[in-house]
């Protein structure tokens, strides 16, 4: 085999190589970002404190405040997963003390929701669960 073929063919298993290493990392932060399950929580006791909303460098968003949640949520499978959740907006109002949330949830972020919903639709192997 002449030098030129040899190192075209390094080149390119390098690449490969490269290219596998690339995909699976955007495998995992896709399905650790984006991929949901059903999560099921229930709000604190206290509203959390009204807050002037930022962006991610800090700087106040005009008309908008929020609220910050940490939510212990349960899983279908019985799994547990602690998030927080910004509810904001211009004319945001909290969620109901001591009520019951389903969203869902990545393994970073809520993704949808969280949503009120009633004690009764959440599956008894969960309900003792939630804090």
């Amino acid at each position: 085999m002449n030098l030129n073929r040899r190192k075209s063919i390094i080149l390119v298993s390098i690449v490969l190589v490269l290219l596998a290493i690339i995909f699976a990392q955007v495998a995992r932060y896709y399905h650790d970002t984006y991929v949901t399950k059903i999560g099921y929580a229930k709000t604190s006791a206290h509203v959390p404190k009204k807050e002037k909303t930022t962006d991610d460098n800090g700087k106040i968003i005009a008309h908008s405040h929020s609220y910050i949640y940490k939510f212990y949520f349960v899983t279908k499978k019985g799994e547990r997963k602690t998030l927080n959740y910004e509810l904001s907006g211009e004319n945001v109002r909290p969620l109901k003390e001591n009520s019951f949330v389903k969203a869902d949830i990545s393994n970073k972020r809520v993704v949808r929701g969280p949503y009120i919903i009633s004690k009764s639709t959440i599956p008894d192997n969960i309900i003792h669960m939630l804090k």
